[in-house]
């Protein structure tokens, strides 16, 4: 929400404007909060917002109102039947109304609506009437301020009051927009200015709380009819869709397995099951089938990255879960999950969805939030071996008694206390299914592999010397890549010499020259290699090609991905972003320019080329594979060592390889030259 994208007039009027349509609906539409002092409210303003009330809503927002006590009757029951319904449950299954629906129920059903807005927090009234040297008047001013998540704000004064009969009275407002210099003061006086009375710190206005108001008997009733229906109940509409696996997902026989082994396993545990073979439908479906045993359930799901929040969404909503989903500022899912939390804990609703990043599920704001679902509730972390950090571990919420862990590769590198520590909170592996099998009975495609053998040069063989005596020395003395900013500096340094090898763009260059047709393909390459390999790609061989890197946002990652699959891009170039979670079934071959020895990594990116696909018999990988130059001898342990730790990435490649024999050989000789055969 922002509201500098909407071009605010600094004056409009009723003769000549909708002040609904060209102020109220885009205000409240790019809004987070609403703070409104006005002399006269009626009910009928919701009606005739409702379309930017429903987006308000739907941000999250809250507004608060400062009014005259001069209210209708059928307005006033309803909004004191909303503040009680705050603290009283059975009041609330009164008033059950669904979000979704809000505009809707606006239109229609507006007391309804404005009882329940009240119940749930999005709207609040307080009454001010004047008093010691104004008690003789009434509260008349007209004035209000709006603010967006990005820190901006709109404040408006004038004769409007919030009613229907505002908008056929010749009526005018002046907008100060906060972005504009010459108004901000203007904004933050009115901000102050409604502050000081919400707070009742006027010492010439007293303002009370609905339920102050019918204590005090201040409350003025009007008597006339309103233009729209009697009310007489307070319908609400919380229907869900039932939760059911779809008809067109069809669980095969190891999902089934696997979703019994964590039932036996009293629900709590890790699927270990290769990248590609639907750990993700398998878990969505365990959780619908423990929904049908309890007959309620909150699903929290955490995962690493934004764009995996968007795919467990979608995954989500074919089950029939309507996600919630939280990441970035609180202010944008904060109140939407609270709300829905109140209805779940009341038995309003059966079901809660909530779907967010391990960057947000690991902060105190939104376990705290989580923490106040009182039933059934179950945990679902995927990509969980991120989860193991020592930063990440404190947040584990230890009310959730059901847990579901996903990994293709769980155990963390080099690290046996973060692995330890996420076992001992997910509990053990219950359901393994490994890519060699899912390969042997054809739930993912057979691959070709091609490694591409890639010397250093002279240079890079000198720099990768130097930096590993200093690395020896730093082992020597006992100190750890995890504790000595030093030690990982130079681990890093030395190996992005070997991802970054400048002989990689020459054979690069020439695999490309050589193929029939580049389609479906994906690069990966190091860091600084990124814009030479586009340049390559895209100006030198003219292949339609697109970066795929974090600064590109969630629609333009959806755009290029769309592009990719359609045809339209031949190739994506991508750094670490496609590692996990991106379904690309359509993608045939790989060239990995650069990958670091942790298993993770490679075998991940494996797996983002095996998924089926119509039209797909086999894919390809080219692995990059980079060794010492063949006539440097300086230092023979340091080159071994080299040697040993790209033969480790081939053998786990090779192994379940169409060309297992060919691809043995094109490495064989130099294994036997350094003395490297236990690979």
């Amino acid at each position: 929400m922002n509201l500098q994208t909407y071009d605010f007039p600094s004056y409009l009027d009723t003769s000549h404007s909708d002040l609904v349509r060209d102020f109220f609906v885009p205000a409240l539409k790019n809004s987070i909060r609403y703070d409104r002092g006005v002399g006269f409210f009626s009910s009928g303003w919701l009606r005739i917002t409702a379309n930017g009330m429903n987006k308000f809503a739907e941000n999250g927002g809250t507004a608060r109102w400062v009014t005259s006590p001069v209210i209708s009757k059928k307005d006033w029951d309803a909004m004191l039947f909303g503040e009680k319904a705050r603290i009283n449950p059975f009041l609330r299954k009164l008033i059950k109304i669904n979000i979704e629906d809000l505009e809707k129920t606006l239109e229609n059903e507006t007391l309804s609506a404005l009882a329940w807005m009240i119940a749930d927090g999005i709207l609040e009234f307080k009454f001010a009437l004047p008093r010691n040297k104004l008690s003789k008047g009434d509260f008349h001013d007209k004035f209000g301020i709006f603010y967006d998540n990005k820190g901006n704000s709109v404040s408006f004064n004038g004769s409007y009051n919030d009613s229907i009969q505002g908008t056929l009275n010749y009526e005018s407002i002046k907008i100060f927009s906060s972005w504009i210099e010459k108004y901000k003061d203007l904004v933050i006086e009115d901000t102050n200015r409604f502050n000081q009375l919400w707070d009742n710190l006027d010492p010439n206005v007293q303002v009370y709380d609905l339920l102050e108001s019918e204590k005090e008997k201040i409350i003025r009733l009007r008597k006339f009819d309103r233009p729209y229906r009697k009310i007489n109940t307070f319908p609400i509409d919380l229907s869900q869709k039932p939760l059911n696996i779809p008809e067109d997902i069809h669980l095969r026989d190891y999902q089934n397995d696997a979703i019994c082994a964590w039932e036996k396993s009293n629900r709590i545990g890790l699927f270990e099951m290769a990248t590609g073979t639907g750990k993700t439908i398998t878990s969505i479906a365990a959780s619908v089938r423990f929904f049908e045993e309890k007959k309620e359930l909150a699903l929290i799901v955490t995962c690493p990255y934004i764009h995996l929040v968007e795919q467990w969404k979608n995954d989500a909503e074919a089950f029939g879960y309507r996600p919630l989903l939280a990441f970035k500022s609180s202010e944008e899912w904060k109140a939407k999950i609270n709300n829905k939390i109140i209805a779940f804990n009341n038995g309003d609703i059966g079901n809660l969805c909530i779907i967010t990043t391990h960057s947000t599920f690991s902060t105190k704001l939104f376990q705290s939030t989580i923490a106040r679902i009182n039933r059934t509730t179950l945990l679902i972390a995927d990509e969980a071996h991120h989860l193991g950090a020592e930063s990440k571990t404190k947040y584990y919420p230890k009310n959730i008694e059901y847990r579901l862990a996903l990994s293709a590769t769980p155990d963390r590198w080099f690290d046996d206390a973060g692995s330890a520590r996420l076992r001992n909170y997910f509990g053990k592996t219950v359901f393994e299914f490994q890519i060699g099998k899912a390969i042997k009975e054809g739930y993912l495609t057979e691959y070709k592999y091609f490694p591409v053998i890639t010397e250093l040069t002279n240079s890079e063989m000198e720099n990768y010397q130097e930096l590993s005596k200093k690395i020896s020395k730093l082992f020597n003395m006992g100190e750890k890549p995890d504790e000595n900013r030093i030690l990982l500096s130079l681990l890093l340094k030395r190996s992005n010499i070997l991802n970054s090898a400048e002989n990689k763009l020459e054979k690069l260059s020439n695999l490309i020259d050589s193929q029939n047709e580049i389609s479906h393909t994906l690069f990966y390459c190091a860091p600084g290699q990124l814009n030479k390999i586009t340049s390559l790609l895209g100006k030198e061989k003219k292949i339609k090609i697109h970066k795929f890197t974090y600064k590109e946002d969630n629609k333009s990652r959806q755009r290029i991905l769309n592009e990719f699959e359609s045809g339209m891009l031949q190739g994506i170039v991508a750094i670490k972003c496609l590692d996990e979670g991106v379904d690309i079934p359509s993608t045939k071959t790989a060239y990995i320019l650069a990958s670091s020895s942790n298993p993770r990594e490679f075998i991940q990116r494996r797996g983002r080329i095996l998924r089926k696909s119509i039209g797909k018999s086999y894919a390809i990988v080219y692995d990059f594979i980079t060794f010492p130059p063949l006539d440097f001898l300086e230092n023979f342990p340091i080159e071994r060592q080299i040697i040993r730790k790209e033969l480790s990435r081939f053998k786990e490649f090779a192994q379940y390889a169409i060309n297992f024999n060919s691809a043995y050989e094109c490495i064989w000789e130099i294994a036997m030259r350094f003395n490297i055969l236990d690979f």
